[in-house]
């Protein structure tokens, strides 16, 4: 058997190991991941209340940005 030929088998092998290798770990993490979110649930954490500062305080912002540029672009 030549060298090219021993190399050919070497890699055929080395390729299928890998493969084999990529698809067992696949199956591992789904398994893993199903095991996880099935005996630990994420627990629902309550929605964050916004504060209640009204629209002026908005309005002051979007006013300052506007001025800000116009003063930028007068330069």
């Amino acid at each position: 058997m030549s060298l090219i030929e021993q190399g050919i088998i070497l890699m055929l092998v080395g390729i299928t190991v890998v493969f084999v290798f990529l698809i067992a770990l696949v199956f591992i993490i789904k398994l893993l991941s199903y095991v996880v979110l099935r005996f630990f649930p994420e627990k629902e954490k309550p929605a964050a209340k916004k504060p209640s500062g009204g629209s002026g305080s908005k309005d002051a912002e979007i006013a300052a940005a506007i001025a800000a540029a116009t003063a930028f672009s007068k330069r």
